[in-house]
């Protein structure tokens, strides 16, 4: 049987403990070089997050995430 690829992946946000849906979540507007996802409850996106420049802490991005945008994949939304 054929899966089909995951439509919402639960996370936390690191700022207010949340959980939110990563892939429904809107992507913010600074011009890094990974943009992220807001959180919609406290409308925090990762980008000033300490470790957010780290390219340590970057994968790539497995394909349920690729069809969802992401080509890397920030460690903390695995």
């Amino acid at each position: 049987m054929h899966r089909s690829p995951p439509d919402r992946h639960l996370v936390r946000c690191i700022y207010c403990r949340a959980e939110f849906d990563l892939f429904g979540a809107t992507w913010c507007s600074h011009r890094n070089h990974h943009p992220s996802k807001i959180c919609p409850r406290c409308l925090m996106c990762l980008c000033q997050h300490p470790l957010y420049q780290d390219p340590r802490q970057w994968l790539d991005a497995p394909p349920a995430f690729q069809r969802q945008g992401f080509r890397q994949l920030f460690i903390l939304y695995g």
